[in-house]
Order: C-alpha cells, then sequence, then structure tokens
C-alpha cells in the first residue's frame, strides 16, 4: 500500500524569519514606518528655531525670533482671527447637522436611506479641487466670494463627512434596550435623546468635533478659490509665504497649530475617549 501521507514543506519565510526573530522584525518595520511619518514634522519643528533667514535643516543656531515675529505681525493675527472665528462657526453646525443625519441613517429605515447615506459621505469620495471650483462658480452667482459666510458654508460643507462618520461609529455601538427602558418609564421621545441618546454619542460627537476643526484649521484648496484678500486664513496665509518667501516663521506657524492639536487631543482623549470612535 502505498504512504498517501505528504511531508509538510517548510515556508521559505520561516526559514529566513525564524520565530524568534520575527517580532523583532515586526517591531523594527513599525519603528522604521513611524520614523518615516514623523520626519517631516520633526524636520518641520527644528526648522522653526533656526537663527538664519532660511528653512534649512539641520538648524544653524536656536531662536525664538521667528516666534516672536510671527505674533507680533498684524497680518498674522488677522488670520489667526479669521481662522479662530471659522472654528467657533463650523464646529457647532457641522456636529448639529452631523449628529442629526449619522443618528438617522444608522437607526432609521426609509425609503432612499442608501442613496442619503452615500451622499452624506460623497464629498471624501471627490477630489476637494472639484468641489472647490464647484463652490467658486456658485458662491460667484450668490456674491459669496471673499466673504465669512462663504468661508463657513465651504468649511463645513468639507468637514460634515468627518463628523457624519465619527458619529455613526458611535451610533452604531448604541444598545437600543437603554432608550427603550427609558420610554418605559415614561420619558418621551425629546428627552429620551437628550438624556440617553447624547450621552451615549459622546465619544462620536467629539470626535466629530475635533475632525471638523482640525480639518477647517488644514484646509487650503477649497479656501484658496472662495477665499479673497480680506478672507485669508491661516493656511492659506502658509501656503502663499511657502510659495513666495519661504523663511522660518512659516514653520514656527505650522509648530504652534501642531501643538495646539496634539494638546486637545491629548487633553479631549482622556475625558472624552474619542479614540474609540475613530
Amino acid at each position: 500500500m502505498a504512504d498517501t501521507r505528504r511531508t509538510a514543506r517548510t515556508p521559505a519565510w520561516s526559514t529566513l524569519f525564524p520565530d524568534r526573530l520575527a517580532p523583532a522584525a515586526g517591531r523594527l518595520l513599525a519603528a522604521l514606518v513611524f520614523l518615516f511619518l514623523l520626519a517631516p514634522l520633526v524636520v518641520l519643528v527644528a526648522s522653526s528655531f533656526n537663527t538664519t533667514a532660511s528653512v534649512a535643516f539641520p538648524p544653524q543656531g536656536f531662536s525664538t525670533r521667528w516666534y516672536r515675529g510671527v505674533l507680533s505681525s498684524p497680518d498674522w493675527l488677522v488670520s489667526f482671527q479669521l481662522s479662530g472665528l471659522l472654528v467657533v462657526l463650523v464646529v457647532p453646525t457641522v456636529v448639529l447637522i452631523g449628529t442629526l443625519a449619522a443618528y438617522g441613517l444608522t437607526r432609521g429605515s426609509f425609503p432612499g436611506r442608501g442613496a442619503l447615506h452615500a451622499l452624506a459621505l460623497s464629498p471624501l469620495m471627490t477630489p476637494e479641487i472639484i468641489t472647490a471650483l464647484g463652490l467658486l462658480y456658485y458662491f460667484h452667482g450668490i456674491g459669496l466670494i471673499d466673504t465669512i459666510p462663504g468661508l463657513w458654508l465651504a468649511h463645513s460643507l468639507i468637514a460634515l463627512p468627518y463628523a457624519v462618520r465619527a458619529v455613526m461609529v458611535s451610533a452604531a455601538g448604541l444598545d437600543p434596550t437603554l432608550e427603550r427602558a427609558a420610554a418605559s418609564l415614561g420619558a418621551g421621545g425629546v428627552r429620551v435623546f437628550l438624556t440617553v441618546t447624547l450621552p451615549l454619542l459622546r465619544p462620536g460627537i467629539v470626535a466629530g468635533a475635533l475632525l471638523a476643526a482640525v480639518t477647517s484649521l488644514g484646509e487650503v484648496a477649497v479656501t484658496a478659490l472662495v477665499a479673497g484678500a480680506h478672507t485669508t486664513t491661516v493656511p492659506l496665509r502658509v501656503f502663499s509665504s511657502a510659495q513666495f518667501e519661504l523663511d522660518p516663521s512659516v514653520a514656527a506657524v505650522s509648530t504652534v497649530l501642531l501643538a495646539a492639536s496634539v494638546v486637545v487631543m491629548v487633553v479631549t482623549d482622556k475625558f472624552a475617549k474619542i479614540s474609540e470612535a475613530l
């Protein structure tokens, strides 16, 4: 009787990476990937303290003159105020619309739900320059070019899909028995939504708010076509300065925004656990 047993072949990769070396190789690869991702930020932060009048790495010395120059520049301060105002306007708008849309799309059952879902997230699939051109033609017709309401609407449109997606993650994990228990105790629909649903959606709502703020602060493509001489935001001024006068002040502004984003993300995650909704 012929022996039908077959000898298991040893995979070629196991001869090259024995079991004890595989975890080390994985950690080394992960470290290299993180180093590649963080390297541009490290170069940017180091260049912001350069003593020379040009962006260079490694820096030729240590100086905070570029930070002092940015904080004393009227043009930069006006841009900071405008970007801050847009964040204040965009975040509540996006959070309100995004929360209601995400909850309805996740928990509702109605005709056209799939089409509305695709429509709400469609800006994520559309190149921003296409959206920017559409807004340029539309806003030009109704007189919203170079206006704060125009930027408010444009940034809200770009940031809305991120908020919808973040809140949908929290809404998908929502236990419906909690809402039914509150309703069985006599609470109305509005009270159940405000006292039970909204607190459970808090991680997604906070994550959506942060994503909306970051999107608004970093938006360039749409802003470049919708803004004008009187509505120059911080990223748009950074883009213009990088084109015509690349000095360390651009790196200083970017470092300030980066530090603010990191602090807000860490503090918010500590209290709202937004990492669970991302």
